[in-house]
Protein backbone atom coordinates (compact mmCIF):
# COMPACT_ATOMS: atom_id res chain seq x y z
CA UNK A 1 0.00 0.00 0.00
CA UNK A 2 1.55 3.63 -1.02
CA UNK A 3 1.58 5.76 1.77
CA UNK A 4 0.39 9.46 1.37
CA UNK A 5 1.24 12.54 3.27
CA UNK A 6 -1.04 14.11 5.52
CA UNK A 7 -1.93 17.04 6.85
CA UNK A 8 -0.15 18.19 10.34
CA UNK A 9 3.53 19.37 9.37
CA UNK A 10 2.50 22.57 7.66
CA UNK A 11 -0.03 23.44 4.79
CA UNK A 12 1.30 25.03 1.54
CA UNK A 13 -0.27 25.79 -1.61
CA UNK A 14 2.34 26.86 -5.21
CA UNK A 15 1.50 29.99 -4.00
CA UNK A 16 3.20 29.65 -0.87
CA UNK A 17 6.07 27.84 -2.20
CA UNK A 18 6.55 30.65 -4.75
CA UNK A 19 6.57 33.33 -1.94
CA UNK A 20 9.07 31.59 0.40
CA UNK A 21 11.83 30.42 -2.03
CA UNK A 22 11.34 33.49 -4.08
CA UNK A 23 11.04 31.69 -7.39
CA UNK A 24 8.27 31.99 -10.03
CA UNK A 25 5.20 30.06 -9.37
CA UNK A 26 5.41 28.46 -12.84
CA UNK A 27 8.40 27.19 -11.51
CA UNK A 28 7.24 25.61 -8.07
CA UNK A 29 4.02 24.06 -10.35
CA UNK A 30 6.63 22.55 -13.00
CA UNK A 31 8.69 20.47 -10.02
CA UNK A 32 5.17 20.15 -8.09
CA UNK A 33 4.15 18.04 -11.18
CA UNK A 34 7.75 16.79 -12.73
CA UNK A 35 9.25 15.79 -8.99
CA UNK A 36 6.62 15.88 -6.40
CA UNK A 37 3.80 13.95 -8.18
CA UNK A 38 6.11 12.06 -10.29
CA UNK A 39 9.91 11.23 -10.02
CA UNK A 40 9.89 11.17 -6.03
CA UNK A 41 7.32 8.95 -5.29
CA UNK A 42 8.71 6.56 -8.01
CA UNK A 43 11.79 6.47 -6.01
CA UNK A 44 9.96 6.05 -2.56
CA UNK A 45 6.66 5.00 -3.33
CA UNK A 46 5.24 7.39 -1.19
CA UNK A 47 2.57 10.45 -2.02
CA UNK A 48 3.73 13.58 -1.23
CA UNK A 49 1.21 16.07 -1.77
CA UNK A 50 -2.68 15.89 0.14
CA UNK A 51 -5.77 17.09 -0.58
CA UNK A 52 -8.08 18.85 1.68
CA UNK A 53 -11.30 20.50 -0.03
CA UNK A 54 -9.69 23.73 -0.05
CA UNK A 55 -7.04 22.18 -2.85
CA UNK A 56 -3.89 20.79 -3.22
CA UNK A 57 -0.89 21.25 -0.50
CA UNK A 58 2.40 19.89 0.58
CA UNK A 59 4.03 19.56 3.91
CA UNK A 60 6.95 21.56 5.13
CA UNK A 61 9.53 18.48 4.57
CA UNK A 62 8.27 18.70 1.14
CA UNK A 63 8.44 22.33 0.64
CA UNK A 64 12.33 22.22 1.99
CA UNK A 65 13.00 19.33 -0.42
CA UNK A 66 11.85 21.39 -3.21
CA UNK A 67 14.63 24.01 -2.01
CA UNK A 68 17.44 21.77 -1.92
CA UNK A 69 16.63 20.92 -5.53
CA UNK A 70 16.57 23.96 -6.48
CA UNK A 71 20.07 24.82 -5.34
CA UNK A 72 21.40 22.08 -7.12
CA UNK A 73 20.15 23.01 -9.88
CA UNK A 74 21.15 26.45 -9.72
CA UNK A 75 24.38 25.61 -9.48
CA UNK A 76 24.58 23.23 -12.52
CA UNK A 77 23.84 19.71 -11.33
CA UNK A 78 21.68 17.52 -13.44
CA UNK A 79 18.18 16.25 -12.66
CA UNK A 80 19.73 12.76 -13.55
CA UNK A 81 22.22 12.80 -10.77
CA UNK A 82 19.89 14.94 -8.42
CA UNK A 83 17.25 12.16 -8.56
CA UNK A 84 20.79 9.63 -8.38
CA UNK A 85 21.52 11.32 -5.04
CA UNK A 86 17.98 11.20 -3.97
CA UNK A 87 17.19 7.87 -4.48
CA UNK A 88 20.47 6.23 -2.78
CA UNK A 89 20.05 8.68 0.26
CA UNK A 90 16.51 7.49 0.66
CA UNK A 91 17.60 3.89 0.71
CA UNK A 92 20.49 4.06 3.21
CA UNK A 93 18.65 6.69 5.46
CA UNK A 94 15.26 4.60 4.74
CA UNK A 95 13.25 7.59 4.68
CA UNK A 96 11.09 9.38 2.24
CA UNK A 97 12.63 13.12 2.98
CA UNK A 98 16.41 12.17 1.83
CA UNK A 99 16.84 16.22 1.23
CA UNK A 100 15.35 16.82 5.08
CA UNK A 101 17.34 14.96 7.39
CA UNK A 102 20.49 16.47 8.95
CA UNK A 103 22.25 13.29 9.01
CA UNK A 104 21.85 13.05 5.22
CA UNK A 105 23.26 16.64 5.11
CA UNK A 106 26.08 15.51 7.00
CA UNK A 107 27.26 12.67 4.41
CA UNK A 108 26.61 14.77 1.37
CA UNK A 109 29.41 17.33 3.10
CA UNK A 110 31.69 14.55 4.56
CA UNK A 111 34.53 13.33 2.87
CA UNK A 112 37.46 14.79 1.21
CA UNK A 113 37.75 12.80 -2.04
CA UNK A 114 34.52 10.91 -2.41
CA UNK A 115 31.45 12.35 -1.83
CA UNK A 116 28.93 9.39 -2.33
CA UNK A 117 28.98 6.62 -4.54
CA UNK A 118 25.17 5.10 -5.72
CA UNK A 119 25.42 2.58 -9.08
CA UNK A 120 28.52 4.13 -10.19
CA UNK A 121 27.39 7.91 -9.48
CA UNK A 122 30.23 10.20 -7.89
CA UNK A 123 30.72 13.45 -7.07
CA UNK A 124 34.44 13.84 -7.00
CA UNK A 125 36.94 16.61 -5.24
CA UNK A 126 35.66 19.00 -7.47
CA UNK A 127 32.11 18.71 -7.08
CA UNK A 128 32.79 18.22 -3.38
CA UNK A 129 33.73 21.83 -3.13
CA UNK A 130 30.81 23.05 -5.40
CA UNK A 131 28.10 20.88 -3.78
CA UNK A 132 29.56 22.23 -0.15
CA UNK A 133 28.57 25.96 -1.46
CA UNK A 134 24.96 24.77 -1.86
CA UNK A 135 24.92 23.28 1.60
CA UNK A 136 26.57 25.66 3.57
CA UNK A 137 23.76 27.99 2.21
CA UNK A 138 21.06 25.51 2.99
CA UNK A 139 22.61 25.46 6.48
CA UNK A 140 22.62 28.90 7.21
CA UNK A 141 19.26 28.96 6.83
CA UNK A 142 17.75 26.20 8.32
CA UNK A 143 17.40 24.46 11.92
CA UNK A 144 17.18 20.67 12.68
CA UNK A 145 15.25 19.25 15.93
CA UNK A 146 15.76 15.33 16.02
CA UNK A 147 17.46 15.23 13.10
CA UNK A 148 14.75 16.30 10.96
CA UNK A 149 14.82 20.10 9.32
CA UNK A 150 12.19 21.60 11.63
CA UNK A 151 12.59 25.61 10.42
CA UNK A 152 13.32 27.93 7.69
CA UNK A 153 14.78 31.18 7.54
CA UNK A 154 14.43 32.90 4.14
CA UNK A 155 16.66 35.29 4.38
CA UNK A 156 19.00 33.80 6.47
CA UNK A 157 19.29 32.72 10.44
CA UNK A 158 20.57 36.46 11.12
CA UNK A 159 17.45 37.89 10.19
CA UNK A 160 13.55 37.73 11.94
CA UNK A 161 11.55 36.23 9.25
CA UNK A 162 11.03 31.89 9.75
CA UNK A 163 9.20 29.49 8.52
CA UNK A 164 7.92 27.03 11.26
CA UNK A 165 5.06 24.44 10.71
CA UNK A 166 3.90 24.27 14.16
CA UNK A 167 3.19 28.42 14.08
CA UNK A 168 0.21 29.97 11.47
CA UNK A 169 0.94 26.67 9.49
CA UNK A 170 3.85 27.75 8.36
CA UNK A 171 3.60 31.36 6.62
CA UNK A 172 6.23 33.04 7.14
CA UNK A 173 6.15 34.74 10.36
CA UNK A 174 8.64 37.47 12.92
CA UNK A 175 10.54 34.56 14.92
CA UNK A 176 9.44 34.17 18.46
CA UNK A 177 5.75 35.65 17.72
CA UNK A 178 2.96 34.67 15.38
CA UNK A 179 2.69 37.92 13.45
CA UNK A 180 2.48 36.86 10.18
CA UNK A 181 5.58 38.84 8.00
CA UNK A 182 3.03 39.82 5.08
CA UNK A 183 0.82 41.69 7.35
CA UNK A 184 3.76 43.95 8.39
CA UNK A 185 4.44 44.32 4.56
CA UNK A 186 1.41 44.93 3.66
CA UNK A 187 0.74 47.77 6.42
CA UNK A 188 4.06 49.67 5.23
CA UNK A 189 3.04 49.53 1.78
CA UNK A 190 -0.52 50.91 2.73
CA UNK A 191 2.00 54.07 4.02
CA UNK A 192 2.34 53.20 7.50
CA UNK A 193 5.83 54.43 8.82
CA UNK A 194 8.23 51.82 10.31
CA UNK A 195 8.45 52.93 14.09
CA UNK A 196 4.48 53.01 14.31
CA UNK A 197 3.97 49.29 12.90
CA UNK A 198 6.55 48.26 15.73
CA UNK A 199 4.53 49.96 18.22
CA UNK A 200 1.12 48.11 16.65
CA UNK A 201 2.78 44.74 17.04
CA UNK A 202 5.48 45.18 19.56
CA UNK A 203 8.48 44.34 17.77
CA UNK A 204 11.54 45.71 16.75
CA UNK A 205 11.77 48.20 14.26
CA UNK A 206 14.31 45.74 12.97
CA UNK A 207 11.93 42.63 12.94
CA UNK A 208 9.59 45.05 11.02
CA UNK A 209 12.41 45.92 8.10
CA UNK A 210 13.01 41.99 7.83
CA UNK A 211 9.67 41.61 7.41
CA UNK A 212 9.39 44.17 4.44
CA UNK A 213 12.81 43.01 2.70
CA UNK A 214 11.24 39.54 2.99
CA UNK A 215 8.68 40.82 1.04
CA UNK A 216 10.24 42.68 -1.83
CA UNK A 217 13.39 40.30 -2.16
CA UNK A 218 13.71 38.49 -5.49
Amino acid sequence: MVETAKIGEGVFTISDMATILKVPSTSVRYWFNEYVRKEFPKISQYIYNFNTEDGIFLNFKSLMQLYVFNQLRKRGFSRKKILSLYKGLSEKHNTKYPFAIEEAVNIITAGDLLLYNYEGFLIDSNNQIYLNEVLKEYLRKIDFEDGVVSKFYPLGKEKSIVVNPEIQFGSPVINGTRVNASIIADLFEAGEPVEMISRMYDISESEVNDAIEFSIAA
